[in-house]
């Protein structure tokens, strides 16, 4: 063929062409075209997708954590304190968690995690396609927003690790999406799929300012990871879709719903038959809340004490009380300081209902104002009140301003309208002590209490400067009998002055100094 009938062949079928794009159907032309644009769009959108996960595969968008760093992850970890006979006395935390090892947590546990977060995981190395393409055609064509997130364990373990997230303007969500898929197939080649549960769940928040599945046993259950039954391993998984919102304290009904719809999951996957999660099901939600404040628990006055001087230890070293998970362990005896602390509560509870009953519709302080007004200038509310730039007058009304509080009575707490001012002079009536045992062959404290509630009244009165009094008459007779003097032997009440020490001169109490007395 030469090139003028080649020409002439080209022309016929642009002609063509033509003809049948002038006869094509409006409604096919319309078809054709958008089918043609949905596939570019499509097209388009695959490359945008290869373009950010390029950039972000390659640190454009911000570091991702190298192999070695996963490996040598780090979170906060409370340090512990225990008694001298290993009980649990409190806690020094910013996050409260504990570490858990893998055959430490309940089967249960990992089996209604799985089951609820990730039925695929011991299948996928990090990222779920299935699970994405799932959610994908639910939430993006059909609209339906239960289609959930499609987030692996080990992607949530990648979020739970860096949860710091960038922004980055209408692509936050894809790229920092893209940063968990990446952090999570790393996971998976640095812990085995064991590692990668124990990680998680000892990251895993379950609201309160509790972390990790051993402080979250602990605070709903009182028990050990290794020590939950099933229907408990289902309340606390069951949480993690929502903390507040399925906290089995704050909204039981909630909480039971969602736990069994753990149990069904669990039955659904084959880690539990139908019968026993029926039967399951059908128990009620039991609870056995235990949280440790800083102001509870055993020998809190002990506890605050211990946490200065643990402080003071611990500078210039590479260790944070507050974070590294360290063990402490004291001398405290677990059975003679809550002995120590019943026997000032009880007898404290006794003197003060004789005093106030002595002085009942009486002011023990009479017109002495310095004592109130002591008080004012120490309490806390004074000193706010004074770094706002308040006048003493202003300040003065302020504490005669009634406002709802919470007290402190012998009865238990009680909730009043009361002005601050009638706070201090209520608090004023109380009467306080301190109580400490040592162990005289090795100077252990096995016991300390430092006042009446620590809530209340943070002053450490076994820690207050006082003259020792009477207390000191057993070193001074002991000091005795170790020079040999008899018990019997009569000494002179003359009045004694020590040149030595600035002419220091002891007094007895009745300015009496005739006559002599035995020992």
């Amino acid at each position: 063929m030469n090139i003028a009938s080649l020409k002439e062949q080209l022309a016929i079928n642009a002609k063509l062409a033509i003809e049948r794009l002038k006869n094509f159907r409006p409604e096919r032309r319309h078809a054709f075209l958008a089918g043609k644009l949905a596939a570019l769009g499509l097209l388009l959108g695959l490359l945008g997708v290869l373009l950010l996960w390029v950039l972000v595969y390659t640190g454009c968008l911000g570091p991702l954590p190298t192999a070695e760093e996963l490996r040598n992850i780090r979170h906060h970890t409370a340090s512990e304190v225990y008694t001298a006979d290993s009980v649990l006395m409190g806690k020094y935390y910013i996050e409260n968690r504990s570490r858990v090892q893998y055959e430490d947590i309940a089967p249960s546990v990992i089996q209604a995690l799985v089951a609820t977060e990730d039925a695929r995981f011991y299948e996928h190395n990090g990222v779920d396609a299935r699970s994405l393409a799932r959610v994908g055609i639910k939430s993006v064509l059909l609209g339906d927003e239960s289609a959930g997130g499609g987030s692996t364990i080990s992607q949530q373990l990648a979020k739970n690790l860096y949860p710091r997230r960038r922004a980055y303007g209408p692509f936050s969500m894809p790229v920092n999406k893209l940063k968990e898929m990446i952090i999570a197939r790393r996971l998976e080649k640095v812990y085995s799929k064991e590692e990668i549960l124990t990680l998680y769940l000892n990251t895993v928040p379950f609201g309160e300012n509790v972390f990790g599945i051993a402080a979250a046993a602990d605070r709903f259950f009182h028990e050990s990871p290794a020590r939950l039954k099933p229907e408990q391993a289902a309340v606390l998984v069951g949480m993690l879709k929502a903390t507040t919102a399925y906290n089995p304290r704050l909204h039981p009904d909630k909480s039971l719903a969602r736990r069994n719809v753990v149990l069904d999951q669990m039955h659904k996957y084959d880690y539990l038959p139908a019968e026993v999660a029926d039967s399951l099901k059908a128990l009620p939600l039991e609870l056995n809340y235990h949280y440790i404040t800083h102001n509870s628990g055993l020998a809190p006055y002990f506890r605050e004490h211990l946490r200065h001087e643990i402080e003071q230890m611990l500078e210039g070293t590479p260790y944070n009380l507050y974070t590294d998970g360290l063990k402490i362990y004291t001398t405290i005896d677990s059975r003679m300081q809550r002995y120590a602390e019943q026997a000032v509560a009880t007898e404290m509870k006794r003197i003060q209902a004789a005093f106030f009953k002595h002085w009942q519709g009486r002011n023990p302080w009479g017109n002495e104002e310095d004592v109130i007004l002591r008080a004012i200038k120490q309490s806390e509310r004074y000193r706010m009140l004074k770094r706002q730039g308040l006048s003493e007058e202003e300040i003065r009304k302020s504490f005669e301003q009634p406002v709802p509080m919470s007290l402190f009575s012998w009865e238990g707490e009680q909730n009043k309208e009361m002005s601050p001012l009638d706070s201090l002079k209520y608090y004023n009536h109380f009467l306080h002590a301190g109580f400490m045992a040592m162990e005289p062959h090795t100077g252990f404290v096995r016991a300390w209490v430092g006042g009446i509630d620590h809530k209340y009244f943070q002053y450490d009165h076994v820690k207050s400067r006082r003259q020792v009094g009477s207390t000191f008459k057993p070193i001074v007779y002991a000091a005795a009998l170790e020079q040999g003097i008899d018990p019997c032997e009569y000494i002179s009440n003359e009045r004694l002055v020590y040149k030595a020490y600035d002419d220091w001169s002891p007094g007895n109490a009745d300015g009496n100094y005739e006559g002599a007395y035995s020992m």
